[in-house]
């Protein structure tokens, strides 16, 4: 099969959309291969949020495209700190709520108006010969089909089958995949009619319990995170039992009330048991460019997991750094990426294994600590001795104010932050004896 493009991009998700845009832009032709057939329903995917990272890509891909992300999304204010129904912080918010697979769409249209970009869909990736550069691809009927490219771009997320290839046939390239430790499930309703204490801008954290948001389409969408080796039957289980949904509605009450009385009715309850348990993983590699000719992006680079709300946006970012790179280092496009986004890469896995330990119930020890560290920080941003933390610059408000961080900056700075206040917190846990296991792990040692 022979194709008349310079790059091929295997994944038509929003970063390989992106990337392919941004290639195209570059004046490059470039052809898109994907697995599934062109997508129909935007809403059987998942909310995210556009934070100031992700729109600023857009922005510079096409202002058009933000446009239309910010025209069918919604505006996001404030984020709500809610954990056992008391709410622990409001922070002040920019971004843009939208379906995942709705991003996709936008950046689809308008890649399809592009003649510099062509697709392929019902295209599943088998395999690649790195010595001649073959990629092999199988069809619905099961035939096969080949391409030659001359750069490929892995854009097939968080498992990816092109870093697997990878980690088979390069020498000294190698990747990590942590599971997330939890999984999640979703529930969605139309809300309590005339209901108005909860916000449409207002997102809420339910501590470790699960997330909330209105999505476009006018349904709330409650998330609960499950953990299959200790959760009850309520939880994990798949039959919508009177027993099961009673004790769900009695947990979603102790955890988040607002939610069970002004979201949530028996139907949505029900529901839930048809909705399958997800999860994922957190990826790092040790390169980004491995084999020279192939660049990984996205989820395939970098998977993270929920809770640091950076997947979408990191993957924008990644195809807004790809096409600038195209055009500034057309030698060796991929490994100008590589020296400028390793280190991010990097970056969000700490970001994001120091979020799944904020999801997976850490030990009351650390838990405290955390806790401790968190409030000091709040108290330094009052008190005026730091602009800001991490958070403030990843969906706060101030990444649209003071101007985007790159990860590694914001790991640093908050690495400076906590550097004193961590071992005090430390040291108060330890006066006032917070256990360091859990009871029943105590017990049983």
């Amino acid at each position: 099969m022979s194709i008349q493009a310079e790059y091929v991009v295997i994944g038509a998700g929003p970063a390989g959309l992106a990337a392919a845009g941004f290639i195209a832009k570059a004046g490059a032709r470039v052809a898109v291969f994907e697995g599934r057939p062109r997508p129909e329903n935007v809403f059987g995917s998942y909310p995210v949020v556009l934070n100031a990272r992700g729109l600023a890509a857009l922005e510079s891909l096409d202002p058009a495209v933000v446009a239309k992300a910010k025209e069918i999304g919604l505006s996001v204010k404030e984020l709500h700190i809610v954990p056992g129904n008391r709410t622990v912080a409001k922070v002040p918010t920019y971004g843009t709520c939208i379906m995942r697979d709705q991003a996709a769409q936008v950046l689809l249209e308008s890649a399809e108006a592009q003649e510099k970009i062509s697709f392929f869909w019902d295209h599943k990736l088998t395999g690649i010969d790195f010595e001649t550069h073959t990629c092999t691809f199988e069809l619905p009927d099961g035939s096969k089909k080949t391409v030659v490219a001359q750069r490929l771009v892995a854009a097939d997320g968080n498992r990816s089958r092109v870093r697997r290839l990878c980690q088979e046939h390069v020498a000294d390239f190698s990747a990590e995949a942590d599971d997330w430790g939890f999984q999640l499930r979703f529930m969605n309703s139309k809300g309590v009619d005339g209901q108005t204490e909860v916000s449409p801008d207002t997102h809420f954290v339910l501590g470790d319990k699960g997330y909330v948001c209105l999505q476009p389409n006018g349904e709330w969408s409650i998330s609960l995170r499950v953990l299959p080796e200790s959760d009850e039957e309520f939880i994990t289980g798949e039959e919508a039992t009177d027993a099961n949904v009673q004790k769900l509605k009695e947990y979603v009450q102790t955890h988040a009330k607002f939610v069970a009385d002004n979201l949530l009715d028996d139907e949505a309850y029900r529901k839930y048991y048809d909705c399958r348990a997800f999860g994922g993983v957190v990826v790092k590699c040790s390169c980004l460019n491995p084999a020279g000719w192939i660049c990984l992006i996205g989820d395939a680079a970098h998977a993270v997991q929920p809770a640091t709300g950076e997947g979408i946006n990191s993957g924008l970012e990644d195809a807004s750094v790809l096409g600038a790179a195209l055009k500034e280092h057309a030698e060796d496009p991929f490994a100008a990426f590589d020296k400028q986004q390793r280190p991010n890469a990097y970056a969000l896995q700490k970001l994001a294994l120091e979020a799944k330990d904020r999801v997976t119930q850490p030990p009351p020890r650390q838990q405290a600590v955390n806790v401790m560290v968190t409030i000091g920080l709040a108290m330094a941003k009052k008190l005026h001795i730091i602009e800001g933390t991490k958070q403030d610059f990843m969906l706060g408000e101030k990444a649209q104010s003071m101007g985007v961080k790159s990860y590694d900056e914001l790991v640093s700075m908050d690495e400076r932050q906590t550097s004193k206040i961590r071992p005090i917190a430390n040291a108060l846990a330890t006066i006032f004896r917070v256990p360091k296991e859990h009871p029943q792990a105590q017990k049983q040692s």
